[in-house]
């Protein structure tokens, strides 16, 4: 079955609809990364288990589904079965998706031991996606470790998860608590060398003018920011 995109105020009605059929949900975003890059594996499995449901849930145009749903980090793949969660996979993590629909999916290829649907070249592709994102997690964790390491006196610190467009794990940043998102924007800027704003998810845009409060004034502390290019 393909891919339905669905529109705000309407995931509660489609989960209706789909009875007991396993429904796989996509919350994404267009600026993701991540979501892009397993969107053609997505598409593949869909066509592959026609007996199963397959919703695209985009967080920026149905922000009351992505806030009922706790979503905070994309993209995040949510089963369903007669309007109740059964599973939930953080990531572009094709093999766990594609596990779970067929140990759970009504029907089965070939009926026997089955197969892989995503096929070897997607595997290995992502596979190595993923080695090179955890290289990219590890540098700018490291290089944010050396700015922000020096603290004022009787400062403490908290650690700021950033969700960075192309890798799909959160970057956690111990920083301290009287440093600005300004402060963080300027170490980014060094990194990423692209136009960015940020969003606290699900999908709140916070302004520019607000940067330079500090992560306390903000309430960011031990928080998650979501980093999206522009």
């Amino acid at each position: 079955m393909p891919v339905k995109e669905i529109s705000e105020g309407t995931l509660k009605r489609e989960l209706t609809n789909a009875g007991e059929k396993l429904v796989l949900v996509d919350f994404f975003a267009t600026w993701c990364g991540p979501c892009k890059m397993i969107a053609p594996a997505i598409d593949n499995l869909s066509t592959q288990h026609p007996h199963s449901v397959f919703l695209k849930v985009d967080v920026d145009k149905c922000q009351t589904e992505a806030q009922e749903n706790n979503i905070t980090a994309m993209p995040t793949f949510v089963f369903y079965r007669s309007g109740k969660e059964l599973e939930r996979i953080r990531g572009a993590d094709a093999k766990s998706i594609e596990a779970f629909l067929q140990k759970h999916g009504q029907a089965q290829a070939f009926g026997g031991q089955g197969y892989s649907m995503v096929g070897a070249s997607s595997s290995a592709t992502t596979a190595t996606s993923t080695t090179e994102q955890a290289g990219d997690k590890t540098r700018i964790e490291k290089l944010a470790t050396e700015k922000f390491s020096k603290l004022n006196d009787g400062e403490t610190t908290t650690t700021l998860r950033l969700r960075l467009p192309d890798i799909s794990a959160p970057i956690q940043i111990k920083i301290g608590v009287q440093r600005t998102l300004n402060d963080v924007r300027q170490f980014l800027s060094t990194v990423l060398k692209r136009n960015f704003e940020f969003i606290e998810p699900p999908a709140t845009k916070i302004k520019v003018e607000d940067e330079i409060k500090t992560l306390i004034e903000l309430k960011l502390t031990n928080a998650m920011v979501v980093v999206r290019n522009i």
